[in-house]
C-alpha cells in the first residue's frame, strides 16, 4: 500500500492544477469491466488528502457537487497527458479521466474509486464511512488520542505490524515506514501489542509522523538522521545486508494476516515471541 505521504505529495501536486479549473469531461467507472460514465462538465474545487485517500470535489452546471474519492492501493497510478498524447496505459484500465483545456488526468487501476454526491454546505473532510482513522499528516493530529484510539480499538494479541497497517485507527503508515519505525523503537514486528509498553508505542507513532512530514519534500524518501547516498532507509528492503546500528544481517519475511514483506534486525529489535 502507498505510504501516507505519497498521496498528500499527489494532493499538493493536483491542487495546482484543479481547484478553481473548468473541466470539459469528468468521467468514471464504478467496477472493473464497466463503461465509463460520463458527468458532464464540471469545475473542480478542493484537492484534499486523507490519509490514503484522495479528495476532490467538483461542481456541476446545474450547482449540484460532487466528490471523486480514489485509493491507488498497489497498483493505482495518476498519469498526466497533453490533450492528444497517446496514453501509457490501456484506456480499458482508466478508472477516472479529468479533462482540463491544457492536459487530460487519468487515474489508472486504484483500489476503490468511488463517486458521490456531497451533503449540500459540507466542506468538511468526510469520515469516509469511519474507516479512516486520524491522519498522521493532520497538523493538528493528537498523538495521545491516537494511542488511546489503538488502545481501546485493537486486540491486545495482535501483532504489531498489523496494528501500524489498520488504517481505520491511524491512517498513512504503509508497509516502509511499518519496518522503519518498528526498527527506531527496538520493536520486533509480531510483539503482541499488548505488551507494546504505553511510551514504545506513543514512540511508534510519533517517529511516524516525524518521519511521514520529513518525507514531504520533493526527492527520496529518508529514514535516517544521517544517510549516505543509496542508504536512505534502515531496514527495509535490505534483506541480508548488516545492520547500520550493529551490523548483524537485516532479516526479512512475510508477516502479518496480510503476509507483507517485513523486514527488522534481530538483534536490535529482539524479542520474537
Amino acid at each position: 500500500m502507498p505510504e501516507g505521504d505519497t498521496i498528500h505529495k499527489l494532493a499538493a501536486a493536483l491542487r495546482p492544477l484543479l481547484e478553481g479549473a473548468v473541466l470539459s469531461r469528468v468521467a468514471t467507472r464504478g467496477r472493473r469491466g464497466d463503461a465509463l460514465r460520463e458527468h458532464g462538465a464540471m469545475t473542480a474545487a478542493a484537492v484534499q488528502a486523507r490519509g490514503k485517500h484522495l479528495l476532490l470535489d467538483l461542481e456541476a452546471a446545474d450547482g449540484r457537487t460532487w466528490q471523486l474519492r480514489t485509493h491507488l492501493g498497489m497498483y493505482g497510478t495518476w498519469h498526466q497527458y497533453a490533450p492528444d498524447a497517446a496514453w501509457h496505459k490501456p484506456p480499458s484500465g482508466a478508472w477516472a479521466v479529468l479533462t482540463l483545456p491544457d492536459r487530460v488526468l487519468v487515474c489508472f487501476h486504484p483500489r476503490e474509486l468511488q463517486w458521490r454526491p456531497r451533503t449540500a454546505g459540507a466542506h468538511d473532510i468526510p469520515r469516509l464511512d469511519a474507516r479512516v482513522g486520524p491522519d498522521l499528516l493532520d497538523p493538528a493530529i493528537d498523538l495521545d488520542a491516537v494511542v488511546a484510539r489503538v488502545r481501546a480499538g485493537a486486540d491486545p494479541g495482535r501483532p504489531i505490524l498489523d496494528v501500524l497497517l489498520d488504517q481505520s485507527l491511524a491512517a498513512g503508515i504503509g508497509n516502509i515506514y511499518k519496518s522503519e519505525v518498528l526498527f527506531l523503537q527496538g520493536c520486533h514486528p509480531l510483539r503482541p501489542v499488548g505488551e507494546v509498553s504505553e511510551a514504545m508505542l506513543a514512540g511508534l507513532y510519533c517517529d511516524a509522523v516525524r518521519l511521514l512530514r520529513r518525507n514531504l519534500k520533493p526527492g527520496p524518501r529518508i529514514t535516517r538522521e544521517r544517510a549516505e547516498e543509496g542508504a536512505f532507509l534502515h531496514v527495509y528492503g535490505r534483506r541480508g545486508e548488516p545492520c547500520h546500528q550493529c551490523g548483524t544481517p537485516i532479516e526479512y519475511a512475510l508477516l502479518g494476516e496480510h503476509l507483507r514483506a517485513t523486514y527488522w534486525c534481530p538483534v536490535c529489535q529482539a524479542g520474537n515471541p
